[in-house]
């Protein structure tokens, strides 16, 4: 007799922090609470689910009768709680502290719930980059799902999908889990024939392993789907046919992790399902992307480079500035971290990782940055931590690139941080670039302030390999120019100047037109 075909049931379910009361209410009582009744009823099911903490907050203050069944699902091993980012952020889009951070919080909180820790992670998005393992296997996952399009990304066959596979960054391993994107559109859209004669086609060709993941609000939460999968009986003619089954054992992803060991090595490219990397492009490049796929048949179309999750930040200028200010805040917090465990500072990550969530960087079909709620509740997330934040130190300027553009984005006092770090003042048109005729001028004065500023720098530099010894400067010298001539700091040069002072005639920069009329600018 053949062995059985392994199938591993993964619902996730989230909502964001921001969302109203009334979506948290419907949502669970739609989809949310019939699925797990539904399986609470069909003990022979196994199954992974997955919580965001926002949600598994709302449900313990609200629906302790869902927290109850999950309890006593997990109890009798008929379920796994999935661990994976607290408020749900697309790991490669936060800082590395925070994606290990909010991953320990939510295996933290379902332990104190559950009593049992979770060994794998949802993926948000399941948007991969190869430097993922190390942040996973840093955070305690062992085990994470992708869809196949990743696998055939990197030259897989569709029919070579049937287990799972080993991968590792830095020498940190990560169980792999391929989803079925054919089962994603099968589950619960149609006949439930459907799917299972997909599913023995899967055994008949060899596959040891199918897994189907996508999301719990499909079951009843999306149009139409209520009436479909709980009033007309889908769900429960599904679970019913699975149970009943000779070639199928389900099973949960920790259960595969366990028993069943992984087929071979992969390192995939980066990338998302199929339909995101299409979204993140503008309509042009979607309209191009789309035909090169369609023009290729089967697993050929997959080998066309999807575009990665960060170009919605390229395409929508809102979620660029409300990514760039979460990178300065998260920075912030971080120098504070280390000397200040105040409750006020925890509270301030706290509202950090709130405002991380992936909702408002990118737009999907049933939600996304466009929902003014979100990012108003995400802003003001930012908004508290900055605030709980600058009470606890003094109150200081600061000039920076806030959106990332190699550009200074204003402010005052203290000096950006980068290659514009010595550029101050400067007049620029909308798109950015020095106007004409500034830009000599400016090059002049960056070029005069690195040669006081470098020197000073270098007093405390250690020496390098066969570097001549440097001088010490004296508090008297530092007061001195270049030929031992007064700084004009020291000398009052600085007064005269700022008082209207103009260059003598012949002098080389009024032939440049420096000083015409006007004041020298003051030195830096």
């Amino acid at each position: 007799m053949a062995e059985k075909l392994r199938l591993a049931l993964v619902f996730h379910q989230h909502q964001p922090a921001g969302n109203f009361p009334h979506v948290f209410a419907d949502v669970a009582e739609r989809a949310y609470a019939p699925l797990v009744a539904a399986l609470y009823r069909h003990p022979e099911v196994k199954a992974s689910l997955h919580f965001s903490g926002p949600l598994l907050d709302w449900l313990e203050g609200n629906r302790p009768d869902v927290i109850g069944d999950l309890a006593d699902l997990v109890k009798r091993g008929q379920i796994e709680l999935l661990s994976g980012g607290y408020h749900e952020p697309i790991l490669v889009g936060v800082p590395r502290r925070d994606a290990v951070g909010q991953i320990r919080a939510l295996t933290d909180r379902v332990a104190a719930i559950f009593g049992r820790r979770p060994l794998g992670a949802w993926l948000t998005e399941r948007v991969w980059e190869p430097h993922l393992p190390s942040i996973l296997a840093e955070a305690g996952v062992a085990y994470t799902i992708l869809d196949e399009e990743h696998f055939l990304q990197a030259g897989l066959r569709r029919d070579e999908l049937g287990e799972s596979f080993i991968t590792e960054d830095q020498g940190f391993p990560l169980v792999l889990y391929p989803a079925s994107t054919r089962l994603r559109y099968l589950i619960p859209f149609r006949d439930v024939g459907q799917t299972m004669k997909e599913l023995r086609e899967r055994h008949a060709a060899g596959a040891k392993l199918v897994v189907y993941a996508d999301d719990g609000e499909k079951f009843g939460a999306w149009p139409g789907t209520y009436q479909r999968v709980h009033k007309d009986g889908w769900l429960e003619d599904f679970f019913t046919q699975i149970a009943q089954a000779d070639f199928i054992e389900t099973t949960t992803l920790e259960d595969a992790w366990i028993f069943q060991k992984p087929s071979r090595r992969v390192y995939l490219p980066g990338g998302t399902y199929h339909e995101m990397g299409e979204w993140s492009l503008d309509a042009a490049a979607a309209r191009r992307f789309t035909q090169a796929r369609n023009a290729l048949k089967d697993d050929l179309a997959s080998l066309v480079a999807l575009p990665p999750w960060r170009n919605f930040l390229a395409k929508y200028p809102e979620a660029n500035a409300l990514h760039k200010r979460m990178l300065i805040v998260s920075e912030e917090l971080a120098r504070r971290s280390i000397l200040d465990a105040s409750p006020e500072v925890r509270q301030a990550q706290q509202n950090l990782w709130r405002a991380q969530t992936n909702d408002v960087y990118w737009h999907g079909v049933f939600g996304g940055l466009y929902l003014p709620h979100l990012r108003a509740d995400a802003y003001g997330a930012l908004l508290r931590a900055e605030r709980m934040l600058a009470e606890r130190r003094v109150a200081s300027g600061e000039q920076r690139d806030y959106d990332v553009d190699g550009l200074d984005s204003g402010g005052e006092g203290r000096q950006g941080q980068g290659w514009q770090g010595l550029r101050q003042g400067r007049q620029v048109d909308p798109r950015g670039r020095a106007r004409e005729g500034a830009r000599a001028r400016e090059a002049a004065r960056v070029r005069r302030r690195a040669a006081r500023l470098l020197p000073r720098q270098l007093q405390g530099r250690p020496r390098g390999p066969g570097e001549p010894a440097r001088p010490a400067v004296s508090a008297h010298a530092a007061t001195r120019g270049a030929h031992g001539q007064p700084h004009p700091r020291a000398s009052g040069e600085v007064a005269r100047r700022r008082a209207g002072s103009r260059h003598p005639k012949g002098h080389p920069d009024r032939r440049r037109g420096l000083g015409r009329g006007r004041p020298l600018p003051a030195a830096q």
